[in-house]
């Protein structure tokens, strides 16, 4: 089961760090139940409208932006480093 490392997920420093996951899939999959998490039901309560691999200093990052419901578009980070790639 992943874990966390929870941040604000505003911007790559503040990137939400996945563990213990065993490859890709698993991770992103882990990063689409946070986002259930923090922002309800995917299709529903929000629908994702890009994700973005960023590649900086060594680590690896998803970014993932999001319109929620009610209009307001949201850019999560996630940082992939620990399985991207495997």
């Amino acid at each position: 089961m992943a874990q966390y490392i929870e941040k604000s997920g505003e911007s790559k420093k503040d990137a939400i760090v996945v563990l213990d996951v065993e490859n890709e899939r698993e991770g992103v999959r882990a990063e689409y139940e946070y986002l259930e998490k923090l922002f309800g039901q995917r299709n529903i309560d929000w629908k994702t409208e890009a994700q973005y691999l960023l590649m900086e200093n060594e680590m690896v990052y998803d970014k993932i932006v999001i319109r929620l419901s009610d209009g307001k578009k949201k850019e999560i980070f996630f940082n992939i480093t620990f399985y991207f790639g495997k």
